[in-house]
Order: structure tokens, then C-alpha cells, then sequence
């Protein structure tokens, strides 16, 4: 008895099988999906957690509150886990377009000419005609008619019958590498951003004063001047803040901002948001030293008691040492009940809370008026005047030119493909059933492309026009107009 023997399959290395597997992975679609899914949940996390949403839960089930605070305090979009699943979809996208380039260059420089008459009888639309010359002669006719469309016309001799390739725009198929590298960078921009960007909704800075923005800018904010107008109903109609850009404590640049027109110092941008009023402090300790000397914004926090009186606060850290200051009741007739403070125009409430304080004792407290200052806590606090401060939205993404580079080549490809299509016809040209002269059967790949069914109306026009034969035309979804079928036309079969 005979045994055959099957051929030993040599082993792939650790190394080979490794390199394989991960190939696979970042080409698999189904892991694509999932790296979709996970970005999508991280990215509605970022996005509720700027919103009242976690709150509502928080109040809905208590139990979820200690979730809910850290989700508050997740910064989601500067979190590893999403700069993590952003470059892993680069990579993703990176090795996909690598693994199809090879494919995509063979159906530019070497396409497959041959064809089948089952493919052409089945193409919507395709095109029948007949000519009394040789097979060489109409294919000559047919060629010359393509190159004068500008078409590339590749043939192939397979028996009695040629068989025709024809295309243009075929450069066109390489948009899709920009087009892949732009959704690479876009994602290697939010990468940068991710790691390198920031943005605060709520920097102030009062009249007078500079603050620093921090983050590794270099950059300090001078406000000279805030101007606001109002409606006849008492609604800010526009404010303005007029500013000042310090970088390591040299002016680099002055500008005004509104609303809808930012102040940009590289790819740091200074918006308008808001405004209100600051009082202007010194605070010394008992041996004189001066622990502030500025102002304070009153808005960022409210009287506990009051909600309609704000409120600022300033950390001693050294000194172990809480300052909450209070304004007078901004909306005096919103439940007078609630005014227990009795601030006054032109005074502040000023409360010391040291570190440590027993819970339900009532921190030491007291008034003091413009111009003066009173003792508090073993702190004297002096209240000089007040002022006005701006609020603002200070937002640096070093990602921005990679984002306006990606949208050029999005852009690009996109239009490489949708302007210059990769336009292909196929076809057969052979001898005639009964042997007098040849025919041909041609058909466009474009079954539900009516702009390439156009195009290939305009080609079959010029074969018309250099042939002097009516070309019968099947299958279209729409008419093309090429004329009627021809009594030679009419009998040439497959």
C-alpha cells in the first residue's frame, strides 16, 4: 500500500509568530470596532462630567456619590487611558494603509486586462457594436477613441479575442494615503493636546493685577481696563476686557477681547466669558508681615446662608489660615430673610477659619468698611476699595497646527477622489458570429456611479463619431442617448 506523505511546514520562530499576531490584531476590523467603542465612552465620560448629569445620579441613587466626585475630578481628555486608545487607533490606521498599499500600487501599475463575457453581460450599462473590419482593426479604432479621452488602454491577446483595459485618474487611488495619514494626525493632534494642553474656564484676573497662567506657558495676564455696557432691561450688552500678555515677566503683547473675539499668544487663546467685582485687600499677621496684598474676585464662591451674596476666598497656607470674605446681598429682594450678615455698601464681611477648627464652632468674624481695617483672628485685614475683575477662558492645544496640516490633506484627499475619479472600462473585442467583420463588448465599472455612467456616455459618443456605427447600449439606469441599435449590433452575440 502506497502512503503519501504531506510536505513538513517549517516552524515559525517565537519572534515570526509574535510580529504576525500583532500585525493581524491592528488590521483586525473587530478590533477596530472596539477601540471605536472604547473612544466613544471615554469621550461622552469628558463630556458629562462638564455637565449637571454626574450630579443628577449623585442625587438620584446617594450611594454613587463617592463615584460621582471622581468623576467630577477625572480630567478624562487629559487622562492616559484616552491618549492610550487615540494612539492606538493611529497605529491602527498606520499599519492598514501599509498593509493595502501593496494592493492599491498593483491596480495602478499592473492591472488585470483579461475579463469575462459573464462579467460584461451582467455590467449595468454595457455597450454592443459592431464594425466590418478585422478584430486588430476595431480594437485600433476603439484604442485610439480611449487615448483621446485620455484614457491608459491596456490590451491582451487571449485566442481569437482581445481584451481591453482602459482608465484614468488611476494616480487618484493614492488620495486615500493622505486621506489616512490626515485621520492619523488628527489623532496624533489629540495626543499632543491630550498631554500638552490644558484649558481653564474660570481664570480672573482683576483690574490692576497680574496673574500667572501656569501650565509651562511662561505667560502672566495684565488686566488695564474692563468696560461694560447694558441693555435698558439691565443685561450686559457687551464687556470688554482690555489686557496685557507677559512672558517670563516681559509685555509681548496688548490686545482687547470680547465675546466672540479672543486674544491668541501662540497656541495659548484668552476668550471673554465674564466679569465682576473684586476688593481690593491687605492682609498683615501680628508681626506685620504682609501675607496679601491684592484683590480678591468676590463671585467664585457664595455665602453659605445666602446664596445671593459672593464671595471669595484666600488660602494662608503658612499660616494655617482660611480668609472667606463676603460682599453685600446682590439681589436684596430674592428672600430678605436669608440677609442675616447685614453687609452693607461699601463694607465686607470678613471671616478667619483656622485649620483645625471644631466642627460647629463659629470662626472669629468681622465687618469692615471702605478705607479701614479691622482685627480678625489675630489678622488685621484693611479693605481699600473695590474693583472690577474679568472672567476668562484660557484654553492651549500645541496640537492646533497638526489639526490645520491634517485638515489640509483631508481636505486634498478628499478632493483627489471625488474630482478625479478612477474611471475603468472593460472589454471584448472578437470576431463576428458569422465571420464577416468583428464586434466588440464594452462596459464601465460604474453600476451606480451616474457621473461615471456620464463619462462613459462621452467615450462611447467619440468610438460613434470616429467608427460611423450606432452603438446599442443595455442595462442603464438612465438614458444615455447613444442612438439606436444597429441592424449589425443587433445580431452580434457572445
Amino acid at each position: 500500500m502506497a502512503h503519501a506523505t504531506l510536505p513538513r511546514v517549517a516552524r515559525r520562530s517565537p519572534v515570526e509568530a509574535a510580529v504576525d499576531r500583532t500585525w493581524r490584531f491592528f488590521c483586525s476590523v473587530r478590533a477596530a470596532v472596539w477601540e471605536i467603542v472604547v473612544l466613544a465612552v471615554l469621550v461622552l465620560i469628558g463630556t458629562l462630567a462638564q455637565s449637571t448629569v454626574p450630579a443628577r445620579l449623585a442625587d438620584a441613587v446617594p450611594v454613587t456619590e463617592p463615584l460621582v466626585r471622581r468623576w467630577y475630578a477625572w480630567d478624562v481628555f487629559h487622562s492616559l487611558p484616552f491618549a492610550a486608545i487615540l494612539t492606538l487607533l493611529a497605529v491602527a490606521i498606520a499599519i492598514c494603509t501599509v498593509n493595502r498599499a501593496p494592493a492599491i500600487w498593483r491596480t495602478i501599475a499592473h492591472p488585470t486586462v483579461a475579463t469575462t463575457h459573464g462579467f460584461l453581460r451582467g455590467a449595468e450599462p454595457s455597450a454592443r457594436l459592431a464594425s466590418g473590419g478585422t478584430v486588430e482593426e476595431l480594437t485600433g479604432e476603439l484604442v485610439g477613441a480611449m487615448r483621446g479621452r485620455r484614457y491608459r488602454v491596456l490590451t491582451e491577446r487571449r485566442g481569437a479575442e482581445t481584451h481591453l483595459y482602459a482608465d484614468k485618474h488611476r494616480y487618484a487611488k493614492l488620495a486615500t494615503f493622505p486621506f489616512h495619514l490626515a485621520l492619523i494626525m488628527i489623532l496624533v493632534g489629540g495626543i499632543v493636546g491630550a498631554r500638552w494642553g490644558f484649558r481653564e474656564s474660570a481664570f480672573m484676573v482683576s483690574e490692576g493685577s497680574v496673574r500667572e497662567v501656569g501650565h509651562g506657558t511662561g505667560l502672566s495676564v495684565g488686566l488695564d481696563n474692563l468696560t461694560e455696557t447694558y441693555l435698558e432691561n439691565g443685561m450686559p450688552k457687551e464687556y470688554r476686557s482690555d489686557l496685557v500678555l507677559y512672558e517670563d515677566g516681559e509685555p509681548v503683547e496688548t490686545g482687547s477681547i470680547t465675546v466672540n473675539n479672543p486674544l491668541s499668544r501662540g497656541s495659548t487663546t484668552f476668550y471673554q466669558s465674564g466679569f465682576g467685582q473684586a476688593a481690593v485687600l491687605r492682609v498683615t499677621d501680628g508681626a506685620g508681615r504682609v501675607l496679601f496684598d491684592d484683590a480678591l474676585e468676590l463671585g467664585p464662591f457664595q455665602d453659605k446662608d445666602n446664596p445671593d451674596a459672593p464671595a471669595g476666598q484666600v488660602r494662608f497656607d503658612d499660616a494655617g489660615l482660611t480668609v472667606n470674605v463676603i460682599a453685600p446681598d446682590a439681589n436684596p429682594r430674592n428672600r430678605p430673610e436669608l440677609d442675616t450678615r447685614g453687609v452693607r455698601s461699601g463694607q465686607m464681611f470678613v471671616q478667619v477659619i483656622p485649620d483645625g477648627l471644631a466642627a460647629g464652632a463659629e470662626p472669629p468674624s468681622g465687618m469692615v468698611n471702605t478705607g479701614q481695617t479691622v482685627a480678625v483672628g489675630g489678622l488685621s485685614v484693611g479693605f481699600e476699595r473695590e474693583r472690577r475683575f474679568t472672567v476668562l477662558q484660557v484654553a492651549r492645544n500645541p496640537g492646533i497646527p497638526i489639526f490645520f496640516a491634517a485638515s489640509l490633506l483631508l481636505v486634498g484627499g478628499l478632493a483627489a477622489t471625488f474630482y478625479f475619479p478612477h474611471r475603468r472600462v472593460r472589454g471584448i473585442i472578437g470576431p463576428a458570429v458569422d465571420g464577416a467583420g468583428s464586434r466588440a463588448h464594452l462596459a464601465p465599472l460604474a453600476k451606480r456611479d451616474w457621473s461615471g455612467q456620464r463619462d462613459f456616455e462621452r467615450l462611447l459618443a467619440e468610438v460613434e463619431r470616429r467608427l460611423g456605427v450606432r452603438i446599442s447600449v443595455v442595462g442603464a439606469e438612465r438614458g444615455l442617448g447613444i442612438g439606436a441599435e444597429s441592424e449589425a449590433a443587433a445580431g452580434a452575440g457572445d
